[in-house]
């Protein structure tokens, strides 16, 4: 169904953006096109894949942490309006829940892959599987198609539980929200944060355009936001750039753990081109959370769930080093700050398998700078050693020949 204008709402707090064109053309190899969450026009397939710089990734120094690791070997389940095949983005199957079109009708799934694991994600050799919950944010329900919903998501969520003992997922990316806590979404999330698995979830945008998203919130009060506030879940805010106030884009959330910076991110559109994002979101925010915990479990393939979260939460920018037993102090902006992830992947913590930080940098630096231990004398192999056995088994054959002459004599 084409239509010639986007329109994005913050109803399911998919986005927050204002009335934007369609791009319906290829994008020149050094102006990418942007990351339009909603319908997918037709379009030609963008051939040359060089960008501009990343300029959300390289405030997350997610370059240094590739030097490192890649998310290979990691899965991510992505629960959202549905994956497009994206050359060099590794989408190894999916599920489309009842009720929801075959057809794409948003790219906002595809964004959101692309930012975790796509040719220019966090996580370039993760892996990604589809559960397609939604059309549109802006669905024409009488035309059959269906926007997010409590129910849809519960759905997802389901089909992930079901899928998991042959798929094993990692990660369980939601950049998907509502405004009404649930009793079936609040069931289904405790059964989802069981598994041995991250799930992580948009934090909530502000309504820059309408006044009728639910996500109410002030400074002074608490945004309610699901399934982000559910216990278990990480809930990722959008950190805007420089010193601007965050409360334009974002909703103040108690239940925010970290925050990450979108503005200028690349992904790959539903239209399979290279795209930039516009947009201080905090889906887009989620999306790069997620990366960034499959390059922690690539390198740290025996810890538990909540002792990557630690590690992601005691190197966020600006947190400094938390001494150990000590809990992370949170904002409702951004939690415990802007994610780092080359931090999060060098600096030497220790959490508990709980996510208890119970060593860190700061202590572990303190030990090495320890005095020294007592030289060890090497009894076998410096020069002093050497000429000491030898002149021991020189004595020693001297004393045998000395008890062994009267004997020879005798013969």
């Amino acid at each position: 169904m084409a239509r010639s204008l986007l329109r994005t709402t913050v109803a399911a707090g998919v986005l927050a953006a204002s009335v934007v064109p369609v791009w319906a053309g290829p994008a020149a190899a050094d102006h990418p096109a942007p990351c339009l969450p909603g319908e997918v026009p037709g379009s030609e397939r963008l051939a040359d894949t060089h960008t501009e710089d990343n300029l959300a990734f390289d405030r997350m120094h997610v370059e240094q942490a590739q030097e490192l690791a890649t998310g290979r070997g990691v899965k991510v389940a992505v629960v959202d309006s549905g994956v497009v095949p994206v050359d060099g983005l590794a989408r190894v199957g999916g599920v489309r829940i009842p009720g929801v079109a075959e057809a794409f009708l948003s790219g906002h799934g595809t964004i959101v892959a692309g930012l975790i694991a796509g040719p220019q994600g966090v996580a370039p050799d993760a892996e990604v599987f589809d559960v397609k919950v939604y059309d549109a944010d802006d669905a024409d329900t009488a035309q059959g198609e269906r926007p997010v919903t409590s129910a849809g998501i519960v759905a997802g969520i389901e089909a992930v539980i079901d899928a998991q003992p042959q798929q094993q997922f990692d990660i369980v990316n939601i950049s998907l929200a509502v405004p009404q806590s649930d009793p079936r979404l609040e069931a289904a999330v405790a059964r989802l944060v069981a598994l041995d698995l991250v799930v992580v979830a948009a934090a909530g945008n502000a309504d820059t355009d309408t006044d009728d998203s639910g996500f109410k919130g002030t400074p002074d009060s608490d945004a309610s936001v699901y399934p982000a506030d559910y216990p278990g879940v990480l809930a990722v805010s959008a950190a805007p750039p420089g010193d601007e106030n965050p409360s334009t884009y974002v909703v103040p959330n108690a239940d925010t753990d970290v925050a990450a910076p979108t503005l200028g991110a690349i992904s790959a559109n539903a239209t399979e081109q290279v795209c930039v994002v516009e947009q201080v979101a905090t889906s887009w925010a989620a999306a790069e959370v997620s990366g960034i915990l499959a390059l922690l479990r690539e390198r740290f393939p025996r810890e538990t769930p909540a002792q990557l979260v630690a590690r992601l939460q005691a190197t966020t920018e600006g947190s400094g080093v938390a001494r150990a037993g000590e809990d992370v102090v949170a904002n409702p902006w951004n939690g415990a700050g802007v994610v780092q992830a080359h931090d999060a992947l060098t600096r030497l913590i220790q959490p508990g398998r709980q996510g208890r930080v119970e060593s860190t940098e700061r202590e572990t630096r303190a030990d090495t700078q320890a005095p020294p231990a007592p030289e060890q004398v090497d009894l076998f192999t410096t020069p002093r050693a050497i000429l000491l056995w030898s002149g021991l088994v020189a004595g020693s054959l001297l004393a045998l020949a000395v008890m062994l002459r009267p004997l020879l004599r005798r013969s």
